[in-house]
């Protein structure tokens, strides 16, 4: 092979961003072409590409951890952990909370709280953890950028991800 292993990893983590550069790129030869309906497709491509490279950009920054305790499988709305001393699993559908806190060792951490009461802490590093960033697409107004923000932080710092809207009756 010709490229180290750390390149493979770094190559096959932003793979999909790479796809959708190139997609853009194309767009943009074939929105250079003759014909309305040539730059039309190209405006397309150009932004199918865009939409697909920011989504794929967001995620990959979350799939940089690994090596850490345990494993994560998220299946029918259903987040579940699987580690060595604790567990446990989480349905969607029941969350109040999902906060990304560093813990003692500034090691980053996801805890999913439902609402009645119980919680779910998931090492970011986790083997499979990067699924939970597309399982929280599923939720209304999950904030990315507070999850960007916890990992750049420091320890002991938490960052909500996403809270139950409050309901109130009047």
């Amino acid at each position: 092979m010709f490229l180290r292993p750390e390149a493979i990893a770094v190559l096959k983590r932003w793979s999909e961003v790479i796809a959708g550069a190139v997609i853009m790129a194309l767009g943009v030869w074939t929105l250079s072409r003759a014909g309305w309906i040539m730059q039309a497709a190209g405006a397309g491509l150009i932004l199918l590409g865009a939409a697909m490279s920011f989504a794929a950009w967001r995620r990959a920054r979350f799939s940089g951890f690994s090596g850490g305790p345990g494993v994560v499988e998220v299946d029918e709305r259903q987040i579940s952990y699987f580690g060595a001393y604790e567990g446990g699993a989480v349905s969607l559908d029941m969350l109040a909370r999902v906060t990304m806190l560093s813990d003692d060792h500034k090691q980053l951490v996801w805890l999913f709280e439902e609402d009645g009461g119980q919680s779910l802490s998931i090492p970011a590093a986790a083997a499979g953890a990067d699924q939970i960033y597309d399982a929280l697409a599923a939720l209304p107004g999950v904030d990315y950028d507070a999850a960007t923000r916890a990992i750049r932080a420091g320890s002991h710092e938490s960052f909500v991800i996403w809270a139950k809207p409050q309901t109130h009756l009047h």
